[in-house]
């Protein structure tokens, strides 16, 4: 590596070693939080869920990287602390909060998936998840651990279990029993070992309403926390609930970073990993040697082979640099005529007047027809109303859980979408005309008709579409996910509207065929439009929806409506873009970032109800 960068311009090598040593995430500090309240075989609770809400918000609020579930069986709970275990990583501090049942047998603590059943012995090994497994994985990855534990609740499913187990019953015991924590660790439980807490008649259970209003407004630091958490609990619950806690911690922590006088990382859930962020900043260089350390340094990642790519491209031009004196054209260049054609938005004229439509135009409409309702404003396209299979097919290559289950949609009246990915143009218009503040960065690739970029669904929902609705005098909105999938789709059932396979230019991602490839975003409508007219549904930016993320479609509303019921939930994403593979573009992915986060291959487009 040094020898690498001692052929490396000093600017570069700044870069390099900045990109290396990032110290937001040094300094990252991540929680997993869990709520489970719909048991499957045993009465609902009544808080877990308000109590895994209110905790998100509250450690979202103090920089947490946070990875939240909710109402979780044994395999997305399992998945859940996989995903827990890769994002401590370099994680300064890792916290675990946990609501819903739990119990104890032999001495031995485990947690309750909503599906578990109970219904034999053989059940505490795989139907369980084992609290020692989390907390062994906290102490592996991080040196300050923090768990929080209110699930001491009385557990109708142990008597399933005391059932079954005939003389063994009496090794299970009444809520959790005591657990010694390792050096760096706090564990804390909603009341004393053995015996059951509350579950609250309020919005919360006691232990996590008070521990909810001491992260959020205290300044102190963990340990007099939870004392005055103590106290509280012990006010509400006439000194029948006593929380407890274990405690090995080496230092003081604190929850607000203000407090412990340091300046808060700005982590963004969800955040891209590290090789992709370095990519992000250095895919633009024309330095070989530094490209050559960018895959001694991430030789096992993805982006390793996006640098070896570049490698090759660079030294292909050298030659050509050396006889003309100019560098050699890129393959986007060589494609330039094809790419102006198709990226022009007058190739597809609007078929009515630039103008807000009358309510009797808005009844003429046919499906297909376009409009457009101010020079400023991006292209509609009508949809027609319909019904559609939303999630993967079981047999299709590359699916994923959060893709299940597949389920029937019905969208009930036509509406109408951007014909294409909202460019910098049309956000520039917002700029221009006072409605926007955000200025996005376009990374140097043009404005223009490229999408925009670098712009969070809070800085849509709340410059971008109100000034658009002001406007035009029509409610301009985000499509639901159920909205953007039947769109995608455009009357297909296959893993891309064009079929099965990724093909060759049909959309921009990195290997799609295109001039693009994990390069830069392309000039919207660079490639032929779907059966429903809709450019770019595959691929180029993420598109931000109105949805909050959910792990599952299991009661998802039929009729297509938002999920919008948690406050400060992450939001959800689809489409792929041009850094992601083939894969990642399928019509069934999806995914979810925080309302606040602004990324180079993160856009969106509009819709319109009529």
């Amino acid at each position: 590596m040094a020898r690498l960068l001692a052929r490396v311009p000093a600017a570069v090598v700044l870069l390099v070693l900045t990109l290396f040593a990032h110290p937001a995430l040094a300094q990252k500090r991540v929680a997993l939080v869990i709520g489970n309240a719909a048991y499957q075989h045993t009465a609902k609770l009544a808080n877990p869920r308000n109590d895994a809400s209110d905790m998100v918000a509250a450690l979202k609020k103090h920089n947490f990287l946070v990875i939240e579930g909710f109402d979780l069986n044994k395999a997305d709970f399992e998945r859940k602390v996989r995903d827990f275990a890769n994002a401590l990583s370099d994680a300064e501090a890792g916290v675990f909060f946990y609501a819903g049942h739990g119990l104890q047998v032999a001495g031995r603590n485990y947690l309750v998936p909503i599906d578990a059943e109970l219904g034999n012995a053989a059940a505490l090994e795989f139907e369980m998840l084992r609290v020692d497994v989390v907390h062994r994985v906290m102490e592996q990855q991080t040196n300050t651990n923090i768990l929080f534990l209110d699930a001491c609740r009385d557990n109708p499913l142990a008597r399933n279990l005391a059932r079954s187990m005939g003389t063994r019953s009496s090794d299970i015991g009444k809520g959790l029993s005591s657990i010694q924590s390792g050096v760096g660790t706090l564990i804390s439980f909603s009341t004393q070992p053995d015996n059951v807490a509350l579950d609250g008649t309020g919005r919360n259970s006691p232990f996590a309403g008070a521990l909810v209003k001491q992260i959020l407004t205290a300044n102190d630091d963990l340990s007099a926390m939870l004392i005055n958490v103590r106290n509280d609990v012990m006010k509400e619950t006439q000194r029948k609930q006593v929380p407890w806690e274990h405690s090995a911690l080496t230092g003081r922590f604190y929850f607000s970073a203000a407090a412990a006088g340091v300046e808060p990382p700005k982590v963004a859930p969800a955040r891209l990993s590290e090789a992709a962020e370095a990519w992000a900043a250095a895919e633009r260089t024309t330095s070989v040697a530094a490209l050559e350390a960018f895959v001694v340094r991430y030789q096992d990642t993805f982006y390793a082979e996006l640098a070896r790519a570049r490698i090759t491209e660079l030294k292909a031009q050298q030659p050509a640099l050396q006889q003309t004196g100019k560098p050699a054209p890129s393959a986007e260049q060589k494609t330039g005529s094809l790419a102006q054609e198709k990226a022009g938005l007058s190739n597809l004229p609007p078929s009515r007047p630039v103008r807000p439509l009358s309510a009797a135009e808005e009844r003429e409409l046919k499906p297909r027809d376009q409009f457009k309702e101010c020079q400023e404003c991006p292209q509609m396209v009508l949809l027609p109303a319909g019904e559609f299979l939303m999630g993967s097919p079981a047999g299709e290559a590359d699916r994923s859980n959060n893709e299940d289950p597949r389920r029937k949609v019905t969208v009930a009246r036509p509406f109408a979408v951007g014909k294409f990915e909202v460019t910098f143009a049309e956000w520039e218009g917002c700029i221009n005309q006072g409605g926007c503040r955000h200025r996005p960065n376009n990374e140097g690739w043009g404005s223009g008709t490229r999408p925009v970029i670098h712009v969070s669904w809070d800085d849509i929902t709340r410059e971008y579409l109100p000034w658009l609705s002001r406007k035009t005098g029509k409610a301009y909105r985000l499509l639901t996910e159920a909205e953007w999938e039947y769109a995608a789709r455009s009357g297909t059932t296959t893993t891309y509207h064009w079929g099965n396979e990724i093909g060759a230019s049909n959309a921009n991602c990195s290997g799609c065929g295109s001039p693009w490839d994990g390069q830069k975003t392309a000039p919207v409508g660079s490639f032929r439009p779907n059966a429903f007219g809709l450019h770019d549904m595959h691929g180029n930016v993420w598109e931000w929806v109105q949805d909050c993320y959910r792990d599952t479609y299991a009661n998802a509303a039929p009729d297509g409506a938002a999920a919008l019921s948690l406050d400060g939930c992450s939001r959800v994403l689809r489409g792929g873009s041009w850094l992601g593979a083939p894969r990642v573009v399928r019509s069934a992915v999806r995914g979810g970032y925080q309302p606040d986060f602004r990324f180079g291959n993160g856009g969106f487009r509009v819709a319109r109800s009529l």
